[in-house]
């Protein structure tokens, strides 16, 4: 039942964080919309900071496994990269809160080296930089990407897909597959006319 109630009170959280930020949310709104009493939830967390911190966490290790559970083995090099995009897609319209939250809330925090934005942020772009740089190394090494200067274009890649991300989060539903049409503009970028 406890477990429950925490539960509870995480996903209210996430969602009010995401929906209308960190500092104009309260511990009183949170314990009101999640269905608990205030000194219940501050008998599962210090505060709202504490909750926050939480929720990052949980998110950044559902996306570590996300992340983690991509096939290695494919047909090739593109197939990785088309599915890291498609994973980011997804991401955004199944976990929309997850994601609103980290944009509306972090970069106001990764001023401060100490806090859990900054540091998982870091981690996110090392885990993703190193994916795609490995992609393309392997890639180029096989004479699949003619993919120079690989430091470069995977930097051009991430802006694409973090633009992706914004986009599909913050922008109005939209029937167009701009996000498709991104993948197949990373195809001709990195794979050589013949």
């Amino acid at each position: 039942m406890a477990k429950n109630k925490k539960n509870k009170i995480i996903a209210t959280s996430t969602k009010l964080f995401a929906v209308q930020g960190f500092d104009n949310t309260t511990t009183l709104q949170i314990a009101k919309e999640s269905g608990v009493t205030e000194p219940l939830l501050y008998y599962h967390f210090k505060g709202k900071e504490e909750i926050f911190t939480d929720i990052i966490n949980r998110i950044f290790t559902e996306y570590t496994n996300l992340i983690a559970a991509l096939p290695l083995d494919t047909a090739n090099e593109f197939e990785k990269v088309s599915n890291l995009f498609k994973l980011h897609i997804a991401i955004a319209e199944n976990r929309p809160h997850d994601g609103r939250l980290i944009m509306a809330n972090c970069p106001s925090k990764l001023k401060n080296d100490r806090h859990i934005c900054q540091e998982i942020i870091y981690k996110q772009q090392e885990m993703v930089t190193s994916y795609l740089k490995d992609c393309l190394n392997k890639g180029n090494a096989s004479g699949e990407f003619d993919a120079h200067p690989v430091d470069d274009l995977v930097i051009v890649i991430l802006c694409l897909i973090n633009g992706i991300l914004r986009k599909k989060l913050l922008g109005k539903k939209e029937s167009s597959s701009y996000e498709f049409t991104a993948i197949e503009f990373c195809r001709r970028a990195l794979v050589p006319s013949k």
